[in-house]
């Protein structure tokens, strides 16, 4: 029975990977959030936040992680933007305090944010360059991890969605939690993403550590989609007014930090390497039919 230690388990991501590992493996989760997992067996629940990480250290090394899926991250780029010290922290600083323990696989989750979003979708072996401040601490978790002589698989992915025990909203949660009240919403036409549902992005994560896979994997959604057509394909889906999806441009938002215009990841890596199906958009909707 593998040992595996899931940072950020409370969230998304990591919800999803505790579910599909929790029969077969024993399970340390990490998170700051209240445990959504009671009364699961194999599953060590521990409420802390990362950042103070000495507080854990200890149980974790007695723990022994063979595998280490590093699910913690902050990404809400606006407040990484604002809040570049905890941004660190957490998209760093926990990378940095990972490496440090005895462990034989890594996996790492990152961004299309390394990239400008001049000329994406973008292949593993692309330039970066971010052009925002959550770009460049996942790329400086990257090099980390690069440097470090150990066995490790970074996976790219962008515009995670699904559905957990309380969760933040993501981009489609929000949507249709808008529509549904009737809030008319302002879509960015000249934002583009492969929208990735969870569940799809964690089955095939564990089918690519399964193949012993090393060094950066992208793995995102099968469409390549402007924000707004994704809003509009929701809408769709979940029978809501595309009426009140409103198409503004990116300098019309104002947002804080600057956005990858054409960001999203190429697939063909993956696609060509496992068995699990990637994910259309409409494919990844119907699984959030509970929604």
């Amino acid at each position: 029975m593998r040992k595996i230690l899931i940072t950020g388990a409370g969230g998304l991501l990591g919800q999803h990977f505790v579910n599909l590992l929790k029969s077969k493996n024993e399970l340390l989760c990490v998170d700051l959030v209240d445990n959504p997992f009671i009364r699961e067996q194999n599953v060590i629940y521990l409420r802390s936040d990362l950042t103070e990480f000495g507080r854990v250290e200890g149980e974790i090394r007695l723990f022994a992680p063979d595998l280490i899926l590093n699910c913690a991250a902050s990404s809400n780029v606006d407040r990484c933007e604002r809040e570049k010290k905890r941004a660190h922290a957490v998209n760093v600083g926990l990378v940095e305090n990972l490496l440090n323990l005895p462990f034989r696989k890594f996996i790492q989750y990152s961004s299309d944010y390394v990239f400008n979003g001049l000329a994406g979708p973008y292949a593993e072996t692309d330039p970066v360059d971010p052009i925002a401040y959550y770009g460049f601490t996942k790329l400086q978790a990257e090099r980390l991890l690069q440097k470090s002589g150990k066995d490790y698989l970074i996976i790219r992915t962008n515009a995670l969605y699904g559905i957990g025990k309380a969760i933040r909203p993501n981009f489609v949660t929000w949507i249709i939690d808008s529509l549904r009240r009737s809030k008319y919403i302002h879509i960015v036409t000249d934002q583009y993403n492969n929208p990735t549902y969870a569940g799809n992005l964690a089955e095939a994560s564990l089918e690519a550590i399964d193949l012993g896979l090393s060094g950066i994997l992208n793995i995102a959604g099968a469409n390549y989609l402007s924000r707004y057509d994704i809003a509009l394909t929701v809408a769709d889906v979940f029978d809501l007014p595309t009426a009140m999806v409103h198409p503004i441009s990116t300098s019309e938002l104002g947002q804080i930090a600057r956005r990858p215009a054409r960001g999203g990841q190429k697939i063909d890596k993956a696609m060509s390497i496992l068995k699990t199906k990637l994910l259309g958009l409409e494919e990844g909707l119907k699984l959030m039919s509970d929604y």
